[in-house]
């Protein structure tokens, strides 16, 4: 076999091996498109300062994170924003219906197509009465997804959940998500830096 084909799939190898951990995953996910301190993300996550630094110096060390260190605070954030795309095919993965949605997701890459598949109501968004409001601005895909996911258990049937997302793929998650589990995708408002998206429990 080539050699460079060998080389390819021995990196590859070693990044797969630095995710084989929960709160590297973890890590990415409260990362998302900002930087944060370590005293931040040991937060975020829910893990010890010493363990959070163990976890950052090693993804660091495989080049998945780049630091800076201001006076005595040292702040990281992701290397490659690819990454994340990977992670968030995966969710669908793990979701069961990569099928439906792997290829859309890596064609909203250079279109954007959110809304085009999904029916959009008449209603007056601006007049909707959300009974639970989440605030997932300050997390990346799939972190907004995920919040709706409980934050839709929260809410009676026949009443709305509204999502506050700053991440743009969170506008595709959403009604894809809707869909599948028989929740009713009502739309999305965008706000000052971020998106309002309201969805209706059916069951």
């Amino acid at each position: 076999m080539d050699a460079q084909i060998l080389e390819f799939a021995r990196q590859q190898a070693e990044i797969c091996k630095v995710f084989g951990n929960t709160n590297r995953i973890l890590i990415l996910w409260a990362l998302g498109n900002r930087e944060l301190s370590v005293g931040d993300i040991a937060k975020t996550i829910e893990s010890s300062l010493q363990n959070t630094s163990q976890h950052l110096r090693l993804m660091k060390d495989r080049g998945i994170l780049v630091s800076r260190k201001e006076s005595h605070t040292v702040y990281y954030w992701i290397a490659d924003h690819e990454l994340m795309e990977g992670c968030r095919i995966l969710q669908y993965v793990l979701n069961g219906d990569f099928q439906q949605t792997a290829e859309p997701i890596l064609r909203d890459r250079k279109k954007d197509n959110s809304q085009e598949d999904f029916a959009m109501t008449n209603i007056d968004l601006t007049s909707v009465q959300a009974a639970k409001v989440v605030d997932a601005r300050g997390s990346a895909c799939p972190g907004p997804l995920l919040e709706a996911k409980k934050g839709i258990g929260a809410v009676a049937v026949g009443e709305v959940l509204e999502i506050w997302s700053g991440d743009a793929n969170t506008k595709n998650d959403i009604p894809r998500w809707s869909k599948k589990v028989g929740h009713e995708y009502l739309g999305s408002l965008e706000a000052d830096g971020y998106d309002r998206i309201f969805i209706k429990r059916s069951k």
